[in-house]
C-alpha cells in the first residue's frame, strides 16, 4: 500500500514537471522540428524497482518501517494485556485507588499508542518522501544522459503520456546508467 502511495505521489509530481516542460518544449518547436522530434520515455515504476539505487531505498524503507512497527506492536500487546483486568469480576477486587490507578496506566498507555502511530505513519511518509525524491534525482540524471546518448530532444515520464509507440521506452537504458552511477558512489565507500 505505502509503495502506491509513493507511485502515485511520483505521478503528480511527475506529471506537472514533465508536462510543463513537455509542452514548453513542444509549443517551441516549429513545425518542422516537431515532426522530427526524437522522444524517450522513462517507466519510473521500472527504473525505482529495477536499479541498484531504487532496490536499496525498498530495503532501507522495509527496514524503517520493521524498526517503528515493532515499538508500536510492543505497547500494543502491554495494553491488550492490560485490557482484561477491566472485567467487572477484577475491578471489584481492587480498592477505588487501585482501579483509578489502573485506569488511569491504561489511559496513558492508550495515548503513548496513539501518538507512536501518529510518529510512525509522519516518519514513514517523510522516508517515503526523500526515498522518492533520491530516485527521482537519479532518474533525471540517467534519462539526461541516456537522452544525450541517444540524442532526444526530449524525454517524458510515462506517467504523463496517454499512449507511446513502445519503442520510445527507455527504462532499461535509463537504469544501467542509474547503476553505473550507484556503483561509482559505492566504490569511494567500500575502499574506507
Amino acid at each position: 500500500m505505502k509503495k502506491q502511495y509513493m507511485f502515485s505521489m511520483i505521478r503528480v509530481i511527475g506529471a506537472i514537471t514533465v508536462g510543463a516542460v513537455g509542452t514548453l518544449a513542444l509549443s517551441s518547436a516549429t513545425p518542422a522540428q516537431a515532426t522530427s522530434l526524437k522522444v524517450g520515455i522513462v517507466n519510473f515504476k521500472t527504473c525505482f524497482e529495477g536499479s541498484k539505487l531504487g532496490k536499496q531505498e525498498q530495503s532501507r524503507f522495509e527496514e524503517i518501517k520493521k524498526k517503528l512497527e515493532s515499538t508500536i506492536e510492543a505497547k500494543e500487546k502491554e495494553l491488550n494485556e492490560m485490557a482484561p483486568k477491566f472485567s467487572d469480576e477484577y475491578l471489584d477486587t481492587l480498592s477505588p485507588e487501585a482501579e483509578n490507578e489502573l485506569k488511569g496506566k491504561y489511559q496513558k498507555l492508550a495515548q503513548e499508542l496513539s501518538g507512536e502511530q501518529n510518529q510512525y505513519y509522519n516518519m514513514l511518509n517523510q522516508a517515503n518522501y526523500q526515498i522518492v525524491h533520491t530516485v527521482s534525482e537519479s532518474v533525471a540524471a540517467a534519462a539526461k544522459k541516456v537522452a544525450a546518448n541517444k540524442g532526444l530532444d526530449l524525454t517524458l515520464n510515462e506517467e504523463v503520456c496517454f499512449s507511446h509507440n513502445p519503442s520510445f521506452d527507455v527504462s532499461k537504458d535509463v537504469i544501467v546508467e542509474m547503476d553505473a552511477e550507484f556503483d561509482k558512489a559505492e566504490k569511494p565507500a567500500e575502499k574506507k
